[in-house]
């Protein structure tokens, strides 16, 4: 510090000893009052001494080669970077892919599957329901042809037990003198599985009421009828379907006129 403030303090001192001349000189002639010219000023200023140390350091060289390079190598890097995103990304892409076709396929194959039973499933059910109607119709000729040898036995019971109760009233009936030959009536009795008349009704008159009247009496005079009670008791089934409500038409024949 000493030697960066020597320079200052001479100047410094031989300034103020050059201002002490001058208000020496100034007093004297004053005293003489002589004109003298007017004394040139020297402007004195401080000048700072800088040291080395206070000196800004210059900036370091930039190594462009160096710089270059490691401007080539971020890029390398950062390229090699993009690529491993890319390869990844692809990578990723294909297994996506490939994933997505899997399950495509497994979906197919499944769907395929799923159809194949279905159709063995219909084409089972479609053998079955031909055996079904096989057996079905055989069993409907079976039940036709046991229909018809019923219907036919049936058919001759009935008409043995009609025969027989139209029999039985026919030999209790008294033609009125009124009646002519060729008069039709037809009734309907109604009988219980006991066999005995519950009700009878003509159905279709002769014409001649005496007539009509003398076959109900007829029919109360027989009143219960032994063969219906038999069909009754060995055929329920025979007696609801037929005989519990009967017909029967009643002529009138081999009258002398």
């Amino acid at each position: 510090m000493n030697g960066s403030y020597g320079p200052a303090i001479v100047i410094s001192v031989a300034l103020h000893a050059l201002l002490i001349a001058v208000l020496t000189f100034g007093w004297e002639a004053e005293h003489q009052r002589e004109l003298k010219p007017m004394p040139k000023f020297v402007q004195a200023k401080l000048v700072t001494m800088e040291s080395k140390a206070d000196k800004k350091k210059a900036p370091p060289k930039v190594d462009l080669i160096k710089q270059r390079q490691q401007q080539q190598e971020r890029q390398r890097k950062a390229e090699e970077e993009k690529q491993r995103k890319a390869a990844a990304e692809r990578k990723k892409k294909e297994e996506a892919d490939k994933k997505r076709k899997a399950e495509a396929a497994r979906k197919k194959r499944e769907a395929e599957e799923k159809a194949r039973k279905e159709k063995e499933r219909k084409e089972r059910e479609r053998q079955e329901q031909m055996e079904k109607e096989r057996k079905s119709a055989f069993e409907e000729a079976l039940e036709e042809e046991d229909e018809l040898r019923e219907a036919s036995d049936d058919s001759e019971a009935v008409m043995s037990v009609a025969q027989a109760i139209q029999q039985r009233i026919e030999d209790v009936w008294s033609r009125p003198p009124s009646a002519r030959n060729g008069m039709v009536v037809e009734v309907q009795i109604n009988f219980v599985p006991t066999g005995r008349v519950v009700a009878s009704t003509i159905t279709k008159g002769s014409g001649n009421a005496a007539v009509d009247r003398s076959v109900l009496t007829a029919i109360k005079k027989v009143e219960v009828f032994p063969e219906v009670a038999d069909v009754a008791r060995e055929e329920p089934a025979l007696f609801e379907r037929q005989i519990r409500t009967t017909k029967l038409i009643f002529r009138v024949e081999g009258l002398r006129q």
